[in-house]
């Protein structure tokens, strides 16, 4: 649902998914996917509530190289995110659209907002569906594999491996609750793909019935939510960029 969010001051675009494409294979493979995802979405909130998440708030902090960073971030559903952060007295942020996208990283140097380049934009704008890939994903062009069980520390993990409509690949690991304990993806930095892994903890239920991990982390890096916000109503305005 909540695609990588991670900011590190020395990058200057919001990080992105990357991925590789694979066939879809065997009609009873198909049918076990379909029974994990269908108990994934119901642990979640249910998938009618999912599709009725159209906006939301997420506040909270990070640590970054042994400095604390305070972040906020905004959602439109298919239509744009932000991310502001606050670190050592300097303010900056990323903004994804289904246009454009810009970032302003003091840390970079940066005295204006910097577009991002095609290739940036691109990738970045998977994250766009905040209600996740999986939610109606036959009917967004992705398909699903069930690559089976994997045991961790005693403990089992289904493992599905989502393919894009663009071809890009995540993969995912789902506790015995059905939520996703980890994520495995390529992420575009500065040009490159690298394999990011990202892992979630401390799932809460919202006053409106959404379940959302509060604790999230990557690496050294490890984030932490204090409010989150349901359908808030944000002003257009949030996702233009400014000085």
């Amino acid at each position: 649902m909540f695609a990588k969010q991670i900011i590190k001051m020395k990058k200057i675009f919001l990080p992105i998914i990357a991925i590789a494409f694979i066939l879809f294979t065997g009609s009873s493979i198909a049918q076990t996917a379909d029974e994990i995802i269908n108990k994934h979405l119901e642990a979640r909130g249910g998938a009618d509530k999912l599709r009725a998440l159209q906006s939301m708030i997420m506040e909270g902090s990070m640590n970054q190289g042994g400095t604390d960073v305070e972040m906020k971030f905004y959602y439109q559903q298919n239509k744009a995110i932000k991310v502001e952060f606050t670190a050592a007295g300097q303010s900056g942020y990323n903004i994804v659209t289904s246009t454009e996208g810009w970032v302003l990283n003091p840390f970079m140097g940066h005295s204006s907002p910097v577009a991002l380049t095609a290739e940036e934009l691109k990738d970045a704008q998977s994250q766009l569906d905040m209600q996740g890939p999986l939610l109606d994903y036959k009917a967004k062009g992705h398909t699903v594999e069930y690559l089976g069980k994997e045991s961790v520390q005693g403990e089992e993990f289904y493992k599905l491996r989502l393919t894009r409509a663009s071809g890009k690949i995540v993969t995912y690991y789902m506790n015995k609750d059905y939520l996703v304990t980890k994520s495995v993806t390529t992420a575009l930095v500065q040009g490159s793909e690298q394999e990011v892994t990202q892992e979630y903890a401390d799932y809460r239920k919202t006053p409106e019935g959404y379940v959302i991990a509060f604790k999230r982390s990557n690496g050294s890096q490890e984030f932490y939510f204090s409010k989150i916000e349901i359908n808030p109503k944000i002003d257009e305005a949030v996702f233009k960029p400014s000085n």
